[in-house]
C-alpha cells in the first residue's frame, strides 16, 4: 500500500472543491457562537477550522477582538474574507437564539454528554467558550445540551479551537 503523491496547487484545489460541493448538498454546517473569545490566535484558528468544515456564520459574543489584528489574519490564512462574522452582546443573542433548533455548548458540565456517544447531526449552532471561563451559564441554560470531548491524558481540557475541530469533524462524520 502506498500513501500516494502529495497534491499541490490546482489539483489540491479541484479535489477540495468537489468535496465542498458534495457536503454543501448534504446539510448546512452549524453556526459557531464564540462566547467571549479574546485571543487573536484562537480566533484565527477557529476561522480556519470553520472554513475547512464548511461553516459560514461566526457570531462573537461580548468580544473585544480586533478583527484586523495581524496574528489573527495570518493564522486564519484569509479565511475571514469568506465567512460571515458578526458581533453582538450576550443579551442580544439571548433574545434571538430561538432561530436555532438544536443548539449545543461544547463544554464539560454536570449534564454534558460524551461527543462520541451523542447524536449531533441536527446541530445548527455550537457555542464555544472563553479561554479561561468557558461558556457562561446563561448560554448553557438555553442549549439543547452540552457536549464534552473525552480526555485520556492528565489534562482535563484542550484548546478551544482544537476542541471545535474535533466536534465539527464528528458532526461531518455522522452525516
Amino acid at each position: 500500500m502506498s500513501g500516494g503523491k502529495q497534491l499541490r496547487g490546482d489539483d489540491l484545489f479541484s479535489r477540495q472543491q468537489k468535496q465542498a460541493e458534495k457536503f454543501a448538498q448534504q446539510k448546512t454546517a452549524p453556526d459557531i457562537i464564540c462566547d467571549g473569545i479574546q485571543t487573536p490566535q484562537n480566533f484565527g484558528s477557529i476561522l480556519r477550522v470553520a472554513d475547512a468544515l464548511g461553516c459560514k456564520n461566526i457570531i462573537l459574543l461580548d468580544s473585544e477582538l480586533d478583527l484586523s489584528h495581524k496574528k489573527l489574519s495570518r493564522l486564519a490564512r484569509s479565511t475571514e474574507q469568506h465567512l460571515n462574522i458578526s458581533q453582538c452582546s450576550l443579551q442580544q443573542f439571548l433574545t434571538q437564539h430561538q432561530r436555532y433548533h438544536s443548539l449545543y455548548a461544547l463544554e464539560i458540565t454536570s449534564e454534558s454528554s460524551d461527543l462520541f456517544d451523542s447524536n449531533i447531526v441536527d446541530c445548527d449552532g455550537i457555542i464555544i467558550g472563553h479561554e479561561a471561563q468557558g461558556v457562561r451559564q446563561a448560554l448553557l441554560d438555553i442549549c439543547t445540551g452540552a457536549i464534552h470531548l473525552p480526555m485520556y491524558g492528565k489534562n482535563g481540557s484542550m484548546n478551544v479551537s482544537h476542541a471545535l475541530a474535533v466536534f465539527l469533524y464528528e458532526w461531518r462524520r455522522q452525516l
